[in-house]
């Protein structure tokens, strides 16, 4: 009890000394704090992220792969099988299958946005026939709710979403330019299976805040109106199938297959590969979309570390050299101390109760206030990050070939996570308590090692 009453006395005794040792070891512990607090928390967000998009695995066509390979035709491509596809959907690593495709198309009973022509537009398609020009195009899923931008950019006004076969919704400007209304039949053709009509009930109406083209810069090389949002006409995947398509050929079809365990997508990969995928299809996340919305966070995290890191070292070598000269300092009372009979052992004791006394101290008032200020620093890193991001423009790439396309680099539609809730959680206060131990112990260390390199004689002798 004498020993832990003394190095008390000792906090005062020496304030001048400990005030200095308290200043760093605070320092470090606030630096900490914030620190393991905004990597704890943009780990776990990342970890949500990956669960979901890290999850989504899509089989599609690499056009900018083929590009690269000179493959643009579809000459050395390979069309799948509708049955191959839905065959995919049956494999036991899989949660969940959403299908979607869309068709390329044209009408004669109703015109596109934009389209001065009035769909009269005409091409030569890949048989060296004159063929009119897509104008629309017909959007398809297995799951309406999984639609993007409904709910936020887009919402149902007048009637209701597709339910039945053969039902469709379309946009408010079409809708207008057309005179359209809920209950209202239109009538479809496959652009490039030129074989596929339909002929659709429209069950409801939206509004479309979206932008026109997920690409501006694609008006600039002509009337790409089947790439204008307002032209989608939306239906389920049920009805699009009710044609008899028998591969994908004049489809582009956008099947997301959700994974029960994100690291099983080389397994699922291999096992579609036996299943006879083509080798010019991936089987792949959207790791262009993952790596926009989780960039941020990741390069928040990376740079916390390297700042705790940098801390930790210089704060360390402070502390220890601080401790030195302390010890040095206090030869002549220790050299007392052992004068009278302490052992070596209470001496050292003695001198680890101060710094542990300090690290406590230091401790307590630290995790107050790093976790008071933690948010607005994680809140300013992840805006300046955010903003980094947001002025990386998109590469602008559009290839189409046989009624598929890939335009722009997946990213469309994706925006960098940019809100992370920053708590303390008890991990946390695990790690800072184990690094402040540790500071404790790299103070109290020092002094016992040199103390123990002298005779209380010796050290008697060098103070006279």
């Amino acid at each position: 009890m004498y020993l832990i009453t003394n190095a008390m006395k000792n906090l005062v005794r020496n304030k001048g000394r400990n005030i200095l040792v308290a200043a760093v070891t605070l320092a470090i512990i606030v630096g900490a704090v914030v620190t393991l607090t905004i990597n704890n928390a943009a780990a776990k967000v990342i970890d949500e992220i990956r669960l979901d998009l890290g999850s989504r695995v899509e089989i599609r066509q690499d056009f900018i792969e083929m590009h690269q390979m000179g493959l643009d035709g579809r000459t050395d491509a390979n069309y799948i099988s509708i049955e191959n596809f839905k065959s995919y959907a049956e494999s036991s690593y899989l949660s969940k299958v959403i299908f979607s495709a869309d068709m390329y198309a044209w009408s004669g009973s109703f015109f596109a946005v934009g389209d001065e022509s009035r769909g009269k537009a005409t091409r030569t398609n890949d048989d060296g026939k004159e063929v009119l020009v897509e104008t629309l195009k017909l959007v398809s899923t297995s799951e309406p709710g999984a639609l993007p931008d409904f709910g936020t950019l887009r919402e149902i006004t007048d009637g209701r979403m597709f339910e039945n076969l053969h039902e469709c919704i379309i946009g408010e400007q079409i809708a207008r330019l057309n005179k359209l209304s809920v209950g209202d039949t239109i009538t479809l053709r496959g652009a490039y299976a030129t074989d596929k009509n339909y002929t659709l009930t429209i069950s409801g109406i939206f509004s479309d805040a979206t932008e026109e083209y997920l690409n501006p810069w694609m008006t600039a090389f002509g009337d790409f109106h089947s790439q204008n949002r307002r032209n989608e006409i939306i239906t389920s995947f049920d009805t699009l199938m009710t044609e008899n398509w028998v591969t994908n050929h004049g489809l582009d079809i956008n099947t997301e297959y959700f994974l029960k365990d994100p690291d099983d997508v080389g397994k699922f990969e291999q096992e579609v590969r036996s299943k006879g995928l083509p080798v010019t299809y991936n089987v792949a996340i959207n790791q262009a979309a993952y790596d926009k919305v989780t960039g941020p966070l990741s390069g928040m995290k990376s740079a916390v570390m390297t700042f705790m890191l940098v801390t930790l070292i210089l704060g360390a070598i402070v502390l220890a050299l601080i401790s030195f000269l302390a010890v040095r300092e206090r030869k002549f009372e220790v050299g007392v101390l052992r004068a009278m009979g302490m052992e070596r052992g209470k001496v050292a004791f003695g001198i680890l109760a101060e710094a542990v006394m300090i690290s406590v101290i230091c401790l307590i008032i630290g995790l107050g206030a790093g976790s008071a200020v933690a948010q607005s620093v994680a809140d300013g890193m992840l805006e300046s990050r955010v903003a980094e991001t947001e002025a990386v423009p998109e590469r602008n790439v559009a290839l189409f070939a046989g009624g598929q396309a890939q335009i722009g680099d997946g990213t469309a539609g994706y925006v960098p996570e940019s809100e992370i809730q920053v708590n303390l959680s008890v991990g946390t206060i695990v790690q800072i308590i184990v690094i402040t131990l540790c500071l404790a112990a790299l103070c109290g260390i020092i002094g016992v090692v040199i103390i123990t390199q002298y005779e209380p004689l010796k050290i008697l002798r060098e103070r006279n």
